[in-house]
């Protein structure tokens, strides 16, 4: 589930730009009456409106701060902002936990150690060897990228709610067998919901593994790398490596992006599915029976 304590959904009403508007309209037409109608009838029709006002923006702020697109669409968009200012290594290096930032970090000493070990070479080779470094730097970009996003997938997603998930379909079910149609059918909608967010579950759980073993991958190639910087035997097979590589973590970039967008999305089907219990249905179901 994904934690909201950081929104303050009253807030983010109050600052909505149609309600900003409606306030400071009221507040002009306040204005207005005092210029046009200074006398007592006037003053009491700035009071009709100022508590007209007053009344209409408690009913607003007591109402849409719970409604559940209201909080879909605020956390969507600040989720995206997140995102966007996520969006520099120096900031993606910021959120990093401590494991991954040591992963991090020991991969960035392999790359300078073996931009050091280059330049001890030959001059003649120094072109095709600068490459070399400007390509791992790319895989570096890269790794980072997938370490936030991998932290993101694991602070947002749990094999346990999974499970639980897979349980209550398995319950729900059962408990549709001997229903009346009626019930049935309500029952369904709630079974097709259940079934498309564990769908979509898998195949995030499945990105993600393509992310560790993409990581892996680069890591045991910049190992390699570091080995070969000292002596460069076969420069060109090193280029070769470095090319698949590169082009290997474009097509994972698919996955990262396909996560990134579930993160970001205010219509995913996970948001709306994480308060289900299997007694819910069950209560439902004697609702629609009675």
């Amino acid at each position: 589930m994904s934690n909201d304590s950081h929104i303050n959904f009253q807030k983010e009403a109050f600052l909505m730009p149609w309600n900003l508007t409606f306030l400071i309209s009221a507040m002009a037409m306040v204005l207005g009456t005092m210029i046009i109608a200074p006398g007592e009838a006037g003053e009491f029709l700035r009071n009709m409106i100022l508590l007209s006002t007053f009344g209409a923006e408690l009913m607003y702020l007591g109402i849409m701060p719970k409604d559940k697109r209201f909080q879909r669409a605020v956390r969507s968009r600040i989720n995206a902002e997140m995102s966007k200012q996520a969006n520099t290594p120096t900031e993606r290096l910021k959120q990093l936990s401590r494991s991954s930032l040591e992963r991090y970090v020991r991969l960035k000493k392999y790359r300078d150690d073996i931009a050091s070990n280059y330049k001890k070479l030959s001059t003649a080779s120094q072109s095709l060897l600068d490459s070399h470094v400007r390509k791992i730097e790319g895989l570096m970009d890269s790794y980072l990228t997938m370490l936030h996003t991998k932290e993101r997938y694991n602070m947002l997603q749990s094999d346990n709610r999974e499970l639980e998930i897979a349980r209550a379909i398995e319950d729900l079910r059962l408990d549709m067998e001997d229903d009346p149609p009626k019930v049935r059918s309500v029952k369904q909608r709630r079974l097709t919901i259940l079934e498309k967010s564990l769908e979509e579950r898998k195949r995030l759980k499945e990105n993600k593994e393509i992310l560790d073993a993409q990581m892996a991958t680069i890591e045991d190639v910049i190992r390699f790398i570091h080995e070969q910087s000292l002596s460069m035997k076969d420069p060109e097979g090193i280029t070769f490596q470095l090319d698949t590589l590169l082009n290997e973590v474009e097509e994972t970039q698919a996955s990262v992006s396909e996560l990134e967008d579930v993160f970001n999305s205010s219509g995913s089907i996970l948001d709306g599915i994480e308060a289900y219990t299997p007694s819910e249905a069950t209560s439902t179901g004697t609702r629609v029976k009675n």
